[in-house]
């Protein structure tokens, strides 16, 4: 099992993914994706990711963010602000730079995971 920190991208564009593998893989993570929120549970099979990003904008009316789990937070990216539902989710309103969202999920890896 690795011990690397794993982020978990959701986002209906592949583009978010390819910068922060690019960025984040050579520091360290392991950067996964997925198109919605509903094949997310099918990405995790051991744990869940230390950080989860979310584009709002791309999920279904109806997804369920909310069961979306990260044990060091959530990143949600978004066109209109939303009210946060736990006290380790961040957003970022579009547009957004590539730099505030790499700044934004190297905060959260260095932040320790709580144990439950």
């Amino acid at each position: 099992m690795s011990t690397s920190p794993r982020v978990l991208v959701i986002d209906g564009q592949p583009d978010t993914e390819a910068v922060l593998k690019a960025v984040l893989e050579p520091r360290g993570a392991r950067v996964d994706w997925s198109r919605q929120t509903a094949a997310a549970p099918s990405t995790q099979p051991e744990a869940p990711p230390h950080v989860v990003v979310i584009d709002l904008d791309d999920q279904p009316r109806n997804s369920r963010i909310d069961g979306t789990k990260a044990s060091g937070g959530r990143i949600l990216i978004g066109s209109h602000r939303v009210t946060m539902g736990r006290s380790n989710d961040l957003f970022l309103e579009k547009p957004f730079q590539f730099p505030e969202l790499i700044s934004a999920i190297e905060g959260l890896l260095a932040t320790p995971v709580e144990q439950a």
